[in-house]
């Protein structure tokens, strides 16, 4: 985006035209399946930064980031995948059986399912905006969950919202928004709760070198094109 002055109206056309095909481009990319992690964490660096004011090219710089947490995205997603998809089984299992151990069972199923989920929201965030290991980002993410608990539920609030959407507006409304904007914007949504949280963290990384931040490896390495 043009980090310039301009009209308000014809900055929010800008916007809604760069999220029009962000969205398009990360739809593409998502179509492997094993390359949806990989999606998602290049997704969030970019609308981190712009949730931020921080506007930049943000196709281009997609591109740059999916190739950039290729490896480490994928193995993310792919242990998370392995991980969601046995509870999910075991969901469409217990319930089933009628007796006060498939009770207690489907119970602890739903809040393991809870933790994934909020595992999901925060491992992939991790991956766009540090430089980290596929065991860092997952062992790390439920760490941030725990400390941030508002947060954390400001994130599953956004996930309840979208499930209203999706469960009571017609088939072809829900194509037509998760086709143009949807999912970029949902993500957006996303940032603007990580964007606080991963804040006092940037600083701390920072100022004790615990960590590296993806930027400053831009910056080191002179290839930043944000």
């Amino acid at each position: 985006m043009n980090a310039g002055k301009i009209n308000p109206f014809i900055d929010f056309i800008n916007t809604i035209f760069n999220f029009v095909v962000l969205n398009m481009v990360f739809m593409v990319t998502c179509i492997p399946v094993f390359t949806v992690g990989t999606a998602v964490a290049s997704l969030y660096y970019i609308l981190i930064k712009e949730s931020r004011g921080e506007y930049g090219y943000l196709v281009r710089t997609y591109l740059r980031e999916f190739r950039r947490n290729f490896r480490t995205g994928a193995v993310s997603f792919l242990i998370l995948f392995a991980v969601g998809a046995l509870l999910v089984f075991n969901l469409f299992f217990w319930p089933f059986k009628g007796n006060p151990l498939s009770a207690a069972v489907t119970g602890l199923l739903i809040a393991l399912t809870v933790m994934w989920l909020v595992i999901f929201h925060y491992t992939f965030p991790l991956i766009g905006k540090f430089v980290c290991t596929p065991v860092q980002a997952i062992k790390n993410a439920w760490g941030l969950a725990v400390r941030n608990l508002k947060g954390t539920l400001g994130l599953l609030a956004i996930d309840a919202a979208a499930a209203c959407f999706l469960l009571f507006a017609s088939l072809s409304v829900v194509l037509m928004v998760l086709s143009t904007f949807g999912l970029v914007f949902t993500a957006f949504c996303r940032c603007r709760i990580l964007n606080k949280i991963f804040l006092p963290y940037e600083k701390e990384t920072a100022e004790h070198r615990q960590g590296i931040l993806r930027e400053h490896a831009d910056i080191i390495a002179g290839t930043s094109q944000y």
